[in-house]
C-alpha cells in the first residue's frame, strides 16, 4: 500500500491539486498560501505513490535560489539527488543547446555571454565607423540602445516593429542597425547572450521535430512556479513541450503579476485555458502568513482589479492588530512617523529591527529614512539595492562637487574625467598622471595646461580642454552661488543629467540625481549660513555607516525587490498619487494602473503581523514643494475607516517635523523616558555626532523635536524620545 504521509501536511485543496497527476492544472496560489509546498509534494507524489521515474519530471523556476529551495524539499522527501530536472529557464536551455546547438548551425563549444559581455560587444560595434552614423553622439546613448535591443530579444519582438514604436527617426534608425549587427556578432563569435538560450530553444523546439518529440518523450510530466511571471518565448517553450504528454502543471498567482515591465505577460495566465479547455483550476486561498486585518486590506485593494481570477484569501489564524494609516503634513512628519513607531515596537513590543520593513515604489525615496535610521543610529540595510549616496550616479556628482571644492582631489577627478563619456580613455588618463609625476604638477594643473602637454596628440587635447573648462566653471560656480544652487548648476554642468536623461532604461537615476539636489535644498533650510562643504562632511558621516550584516537590520527596500519575502513588520510609505500609483501608470493605461495595483497587494501580503500605511499631503521631492493627493489604493483599502491628520495647531509646529501620529493599538501612551530636560541652550552628547547645543524645541513627551546644533555638522532635529538611546544631557 501506498505511503500517503505526505500528504499529511496539506489541506483539503492542496490535496486534490496534488493527487490530480492526469492533464493540465492552474493552480492558483494567493500570497502565503504553500505553493512551493504543493509543486515539490506533487513531485514526490508523482514518484513515491504513482510510481513515475523521476527522470520523466521537469520542475521549471526562474531564480537560482528559488531552484536551490526546490531542490533541498524534493530531496528532502526521495532522498538525496533524486533525478529530476530541477532548474531555471535559462539553465535548462542552456543544457538543451549544449546537446543540440549543431542542429541550428553552432558549435558545440559556443559561448554564453553575460550582460556584462554584451555590453562590451556593443560598445566594439558602436565603436566602427558607419555611414551617417555619430559614433561620439553614439557613445553617450550607449544604454538607450543597448536598452532598445534588450527589450526587442527579452519581450520577443520584431525588431522592425520595435523600432516602429521609437518616438525619434535617428534612435529609431540607429537601433536597427546596431541590433543586427549585434546578432550578426554574436553569430561571428558563436556565442549567445541570455536572451538568445530561450530564443534558440524554441527555434530548435520549432525547426528540428525530432529533437523536441526526443524532450517531449523524456519530460512527461511538467511543472512550472511563478507562472504569472512568464514572458511570450517561456511560454511558448513550456507549450512545445507539453504538447507531447499534455501533463503540465503550472502554479502561480495573477495578482502577484508585477514584471510587466521586463517582458512577463500576465495573459499567459489568464488565458491558460484558451491553450488547454480541459485545464483543471484549483485555488488555494487559505493563508498562513498573514492576520485576517491584513488579509482583509489586501482583498479590499485587490478587487478593484479587473483582470484576475475570483479568489479572497483567509486565514484560521485569529487575533492581529488593525492596519496603522497616517496621513502626514509632510514628508519629515512621515519619516518621523516611522522612526518613533520602530523605535516603539523594538523598546515596547519586543520585536527585532530584523523583524521589520519599510517598503516605498521608488529607491529615490530611500534618501530621508537611510538619513534618519542613520541619524538615530538603527540599523539597516538597502535589500536588493544600493545605499543612497553610494549610488553609481550620486558618487558621480559628488565627485563633481568634491573637484569643485578640492581641485586637488585627483580621484574624483579621473572618476569623472570620462563621464559623461568624452572619448578620454584609460591609457591617456594614466599618462597625464605620469606627466603630473615627472613635472612636480597635480592633475588639475596638468588638465588647466593641456595644450603644452607632450605626452598626448592634438585630438585628446581638444577633448580634455573641454573637461578642463568644466573644471573651472564649476570651482568658479562654487565661490559665488549658494549650496543648492551649486549642486543644481553642476549637476546641469557636468553634463551628468542629460546623460541620464537620454538614457530611458534608466529613470530612476534621473531621480535621484534630483533627489540629491532636494537633500543640500534641506540641509540648507535646516541649517542657515551653512555652506556645500558642510553638506560634504554630512554626507560623509552617513557614507560611513556601518554595513550590517542584515541578521537584526531594518530592510528598506523598493517593493519589487522583497516579492517572495516576509516581515512581522511592514510600513508602506509614499502612498500618493503619481508616486504609488506611478505618475506613468496615472497617464498611460488602466493595464498599468492594475499592476500598480497588484504591486500594492504584493506590499501589503509581505507583513506577517502588523502593517502600517503612511502618505504625505506635501512633499519635497525633486528639489520642490508638492502637494499630493492620498494614494486611491489607500482608500481601496481601509473604506471609510477615518485617517488621523496633524490638526491645526500641531501643524504650525510642521517646520520643526513635528508628527501626529497615528498610534499603533499597543502603544503605551507614556514615554519611554523623561524628556523635559531636553530645552533650549542645554548641551548634550551623542555617541555618533559629539557634542551639541539644543537651539530649538517643539511639542511635548514623546512628541518633542529638539533642533542640536554640532560643530561643523550644522542642526538636526531628532524626535528626542527615540534620540535618548544614544545621546544624554550635559
Amino acid at each position: 500500500m501506498a505511503d500517503l504521509s505526505l500528504l499529511d501536511n496539506l489541506n483539503e485543496v492542496q490535496k486534490r491539486a496534488v493527487t490530480d497527476t492526469d492533464g493540465a492544472l492552474l493552480v492558483l496560489a494567493g500570497a502565503g498560501s504553500g505553493k512551493t509546498r504543493v509543486l515539490t509534494t506533487r513531485v514526490a507524489y508523482l514518484v513515491k505513490v504513482m510510481g513515475v521515474d523521476p527522470y520523466n519530471i521537469l520542475a521549471i523556476t526562474f531564480t537560482n535560489k528559488a531552484a536551490g529551495e526546490m531542490k533541498q524539499r524534493i530531496s528532502q522527501m526521495l532522498g538525496e539527488n533524486p533525478d529530476v530536472w530541477i532548474s531555471t529557464f535559462h539553465s535548462m536551455c542552456a543544457q538543451i543547446l549544449f546537446r543540440e546547438c549543431e542542429r541550428i548551425g553552432y558549435n558545440k563549444n559556443f559561448s554564453i555571454y553575460s550582460e556584462a559581455e554584451s555590453a562590451r560587444l556593443l560598445k566594439r560595434i558602436m565603436k566602427a565607423p558607419a555611414d551617417g552614423a555619430d559614433s561620439d553622439k553614439n557613445a553617450k546613448l550607449f544604454d538607450t540602445y543597448f536598452g532598445h535591443i534588450k527589450k526587442i530579444k527579452g519581450f520577443n519582438r520584431n525588431p522592425e516593429d520595435y523600432a516602429a514604436s521609437i518616438g525619434e527617426s535617428k534612435i529609431r534608425k540607429e537601433t536597427l542597425r546596431l541590433y543586427y549587427l549585434y546578432e550578426e556578432e554574436l553569430k561571428k563569435s558563436n556565442a549567445m547572450d541570455f536572451d538568445d538560450l530561450l530564443i534558440n530553444t524554441v527555434r530548435l523546439f520549432e525547426e528540428c521535430q525530432d529533437v523536441l518529440e526526443r524532450y517531449q518523450r523524456r519530460f512527461r510530466y511538467i511543472h512550472v512556479d511563478e507562472f504569472q511571471d512568464t514572458n511570450r518565448i517561456q511560454y511558448r517553450l513550456i507549450k512545445l513541450l507539453a504538447a507531447g504528454s499534455g501533463n503540465i502543471f503550472v502554479v502561480g498567482d495573477e495578482d502577484q503579476s508585477i514584471y510587466g515591465w521586463r517582458g512577463a505577460d500576465i495573459s499567459n495566465i489568464l488565458d491558460f485555458k484558451n491553450d488547454f479547455p480541459d485545464a483543471k483550476v484549483y485555488k488555494l486561498e487559505e493563508n498562513y502568513r498573514s492576520t485576517a486585518q491584513i488579509l482583509n486590506a489586501a482583498n479590499r485593494v485587490i478587487s478593484n482589479n479587473k483582470k484576475r481570477f475570483d479568489k479572497i484569501l483567509y486565514t484560521s489564524k485569529t487575533g492581529g492588530k488593525r492596519v496603522e494609516v497616517f496621513n502626514a503634513y509632510n514628508d519629515r512628519e512621515e519619516v518621523d512617523y516611522v522612526m518613533r513607531n520602530i523605535n516603539d515596537l523594538v523598546t515596547l513590543a519586543g520585536m527585532n529591527y530584523g523583524d521589520i520593513a519599510i517598503l516605498m515604489r521608488a529607491n529615490s525615496l530611500s534618501r530621508q529614512f537611510e538619513e534618519a535610521l542613520t541619524l538615530y543610529n538603527m540599523p539597516y540595510r538597502v535589500y536588493g539595492g544600493i545605499r543612497f549616496y553610494e549610488r553609481k550616479e550620486i558618487k558621480e556628482l559628488l565627485s563633481y562637487l568634491r573637484i569643485a571644492l578640492n581641485p586637488k582631489d585627483t580621484d574624483s577627478a579621473t572618476r569623472v574625467i570620462n563621464v559623461p563619456r568624452r572619448g578620454i580613455g584609460d591609457t591617456t588618463v594614466q599618462k597625464l598622471l605620469d606627466y603630473g609625476d615627472a613635472a612636480g604638477k597635480n592633475f588639475f594643473e596638468v588638465v588647466g595646461d593641456i595644450e603644452n602637454n607632450p605626452v598626448v596628440n592634438q585630438a585628446a587635447k581638444q577633448k580634455i580642454a573641454a573637461f578642463g573648462k568644466i573644471w573651472r566653471d564649476i570651482i568658479d560656480a562654487s565661490e559665488k552661488t549658494d549650496a543648492p544652487q551649486f549642486a543644481e548648476y553642476v549637476l546641469k554642468a557636468s553634463g551628468l543629467l542629460d546623460m541620464y536623461k537620454a538614457d530611458d532604461a534608466e529613470p530612476d537615476r534621473v531621480e535621484n540625481l534630483k533627489e540629491f539636489v532636494s537633500a543640500v535644498t534641506l540641509f540648507k533650510k535646516d541649517n542657515p549660513g551653512k555652506t556645500i562643504e558642510d553638506f560634504m562632511r554630512m554626507v560623509a558621516l552617513i557614507s560611513d555607516a556601518d554595513e550590517m550584516d542584515g541578521s537584526n537590520s531594518v530592510t528598506l527596500a523598493t517593493i519589487h525587490a522583497v516579492k517572495g519575502l516576509e516581515f512581522k513588520v511592514v510600513f508602506i510609505v509614499a502612498l500618493e498619487e503619481n508616486i504609488f500609483p506611478s505618475s506613468h501608470a496615472v497617464i498611460e493605461s488602466d493595464d498599468n494602473i492594475e499592476e500598480e495595483r497588484r504591486l500594492m497587494y504584493v506590499a501589503i501580503t509581505r507583513a506577517q503581523e502588523r502593517l502600517y500605511v503612511s502618505s504625505s499631503r506635501s512633499r519635497f521631492r525633486f528639489n520642490q514643494r508638492q502637494s499630493n493627493l492620498r494614494s486611491r489604493f489607500v482608500a481601496e483599502m481601509i473604506g471609510n475607516v477615518p485617517v488621523k491628520t496633524p490638526t491645526a495647531a500641531q501643524s504650525e509646529s510642521k517646520s520643526a517635523g513635528k508628527a501626529s501620529v497615528f498610534r499603533p493599538s499597543f502603544t503605551p501612551t507614556t514615554a519611554s523616558g523623561d524628556t523635559s530636560g531636553y530645552v533650549v541652550g542645554r548641551k548634550v552628547m551623542h555617541t555618533k555626532f559629539g557634542e551639541g547645543v539644543i537651539v530649538s524645541v517643539n511639542g511635548e513627551g514623546k512628541e518633542k523635536i529638539a533642533g542640536i546644533e554640532f560643530p561643523g555638522l550644522g542642526i538636526k532635529k531628532f524626535v528626542v524620545a527615540v534620540a535618548m538611546a544614544n545621546m544624554r544631557l550635559l
